[in-house]
């Protein structure tokens, strides 16, 4: 029993110990000076005119490719479907020319039922 309290307090001072020693090492060094707020802002003007411009670019890029990539999946997806925008027109046999006989309509009997003798 004194075994486990004695290691699990010197468990927590070792930790606690730790923690002090890590805040001292933070606290006591100089904080560098703060830095500009984007490495671009170190260039002069016509550079970094350039940088943006090229950054521009690379997004409108990608905004190209995004919508690119949508239009290509919805013609992807409505081939896949079977739409009849893709299918090309089937050719007329030479019976679709032919004329059909005109068969004229059964005309119902009086109790709304067709005579199929």
């Amino acid at each position: 029993m004194i075994h486990c309290r004695f290691v699990a307090l010197t468990l927590k001072t070792l930790l606690a110990a730790a923690m002090l020693l890590l805040a001292a090492a933070c606290f006591s060094q100089e904080q560098p000076p703060v830095p500009p707020l984007a490495p671009i802002e170190k260039l002069d003007d016509a550079t970094r005119a350039r940088a943006l411009a090229a950054l521009a670019g690379l997004i409108i890029l990608g905004f190209a490719m995004v919508l690119l990539t949508w239009l290509a999946a919805r013609i992807v997806h409505r081939y896949r479907h079977g739409t009849s925008y893709f299918r090309p027109t089937r050719r007329p046999s030479e019976h679709d020319w032919a004329k059909r006989p005109l068969v004229p309509p059964e005309s119902p009997s009086a109790d709304g039922r067709r005579s199929d003798t």
